[in-house]
């Protein structure tokens, strides 16, 4: 299905947006992080243990609109020797920086997802996370989880595995 970007004019959206500011504060969506949820996420970046795999050279790319900065899905496909696929997979290895119970993680528990509004997002994580260390950005080597599927002529699975790696996406 195609997807077509939605841009509300100005007077719509001078309409709307009071009702969106009502809606968020009758939801009680934090709009900011707590401070020490911010410490948090810098001192996961200071601290963070990066011995993945190494797997850039796999040209991955994402599939997000031009603007997204928090892109956490990646993908490489390229054919066997002798017939059929390989499919890899990368998903950002948040795990990486979040750490059960710490204060990043009961502040995503609370949040539970990003929030996507006409007028502005609200994310899941802090943007030193999600639109940095753990955005799967192009050029910018990053942790992932990366799956491999082997796929035969037909489009059947014949082999999987998944390994935490570091991936560069390309574009």
């Amino acid at each position: 299905m195609r997807r077509r970007p939605v841009h509300m004019s100005d007077e719509a959206l001078d309409a709307l947006g009071p009702a969106l500011v009502e809606l968020r504060a009758e939801l009680k969506i934090p709009l900011v992080f707590p401070k020490r949820v911010l410490k948090a996420a810098d001192k996961a970046v200071a601290e963070a243990q990066l011995d993945h795999k190494d797997a850039t050279d796999l040209p991955f790319f994402t599939i997000d609109p031009p603007t997204s900065k928090d892109l956490d899905q990646a993908m490489h496909l390229e054919r066997r020797p002798g017939g059929g696929f390989r499919v890899y997979y990368a998903i950002a290895d948040v795990a990486t920086y979040v750490r059960s119970g710490s204060p990043l993680d009961v502040e995503a528990r609370d949040r539970i997802e990003t929030l996507y509004f006409p007028d502005l997002k609200v994310p899941l994580h802090p943007p030193l996370l999600s639109e940095d260390v753990v955005s799967l950005l192009p050029g910018k080597p990053r942790p992932a989880l990366l799956w491999q599927h082997d796929l035969d002529a037909d489009g059947n699975v014949t082999a999987s595995s998944v390994s935490r790696a570091m991936v560069c996406s390309r574009a």
